[in-house]
């Protein structure tokens, strides 16, 4: 099969700091490569990846335009013949440009589905492209917004880098991800403090929450609470094996809660509020705990020694990235015999 994935002008490869979704898209399209199947990443000009089979285009030059790069990038990729289907990670560029091909256009949701993207789906004239949620929490709000959806796939995961250790735990709650108020970070500080819990803090700050990140950096005293800085995925793997939980609290819905998963498959429990998919994700009582309106985050705490870690890595082994890999070619190949 001839697959083309479809990201922006600005996804440069290798990767200078971590990117969920771009790094999830190649995560795929090297499986596709690798299973023999001729698989091409459009992104910015002298992407590429050592080893790799998969193929690399770009435009030839900038138009100095955010949008324009992007047009003309999926323009591009929409041009070529060879395509047999297109695997698009953009918000809504597919439902404009859609009408460019013939050839189905898969899209997965890599963020939770806004009004814009809605509009975007109702004013598009292409009947070629098609969302794929990552949750069914996601999958009824596309029926809300009148999102046409083809199915609903999980985002998988690496059991293989994410995986429990051997040595005991630390004895220290986990928080993992960007440095912002959406994100939760405050919530997760407090919760430790007011019980007196050790917690380690992993993930960037970005320069425009500089302001938010100074507020919580007098409560980190580098003892009981420390902030680890960002890690590499192997790093990220190692610390979530050696945490008694991992604390998850966003305010913001999301699309998918990847750490949550790769936490249960490190033989973690998931300690998280009942946000969007987060019940989904987390088999409560059981891989972990989901927290309710009252917000009782010192119970499930407590409670943390009845939980067996192994049936935190059962849980995660449905999320098995291989899984996915196969959940995708499937939708291909039944698009493909309709067209």
């Amino acid at each position: 099969m001839n697959i083309a994935h479809l990201l922006p002008y600005s996804a440069l490869f290798p990767l200078v700091k971590h990117n969920g979704r771009y790094e999830w898209a190649l995560r795929l399209a090297r499986i596709q490569a690798n299973q023999g199947h001729t698989v091409t990443i459009y992104a910015a000009p002298g992407s590429t990846e050592k080893g790799s089979t998969v193929a690399w285009k770009s435009i030839d030059e900038s138009l100095h335009d955010k949008n324009a790069n992007n047009i003309a990038l999926m323009s591009l990729a929409l041009s070529n013949p060879n395509h047999e289907i297109y695997h698009s990670h953009f918000d809504y560029l597919h439902y404009t440009l859609g009408n460019q091909t013939s050839k189905p256009i898969i899209f997965t949701q890599h963020w939770f589905p806004n009004q814009k993207i809605a509009e975007a789906s109702k004013l598009s004239t292409a009947q070629n492209v098609y969302a794929v949620a990552p949750t069914f929490y996601m999958a009824k709000e596309n029926e809300r917004l009148g999102i046409k959806t083809l199915t609903t796939i999980y985002h998988g995961i690496d059991l293989d880098l994410f995986y429990p250790a051997d040595n005991p735990t630390n004895n220290r709650l986990l928080f993992i991800g960007r440095i912002t108020p959406t994100k939760g970070v405050r919530e997760v500080v407090d919760i430790a403090r007011a019980g007196n819990h050790m917690l380690d803090i992993i993930g960037k700050v970005n320069d425009t929450d500089t302001d938010y990140w100074k507020s919580i950096l007098p409560l980190i005293d580098g003892e009981n609470i420390r902030y680890l800085g960002p890690k590499s995925q192997s790093e990220v793997a190692q610390l979530m094996a050696q945490a008694r939980s991992m604390l998850f609290v966003p305010h913001a819905v999301e699309a998918f809660g990847q750490v949550i998963i790769e936490a249960q498959a490190c033989g973690t429990p998931v300690i998280t509020n009942d946000k969007g998919a987060n019940s989904e994700l987390v088999d409560d009582g059981v891989s972990g705990f989901v927290i309710g309106s009252d917000g009782d985050y010192e119970s499930a705490i407590q409670k943390l020694a009845t939980i067996n870690r192994k049936n935190c890595r059962k849980v995660a082994e449905k999320f098995d990235l291989n899984v996915m890999f196969d959940s995708y070619m499937q939708q291909y190949t039944q698009l493909l015999t309709r067209a």
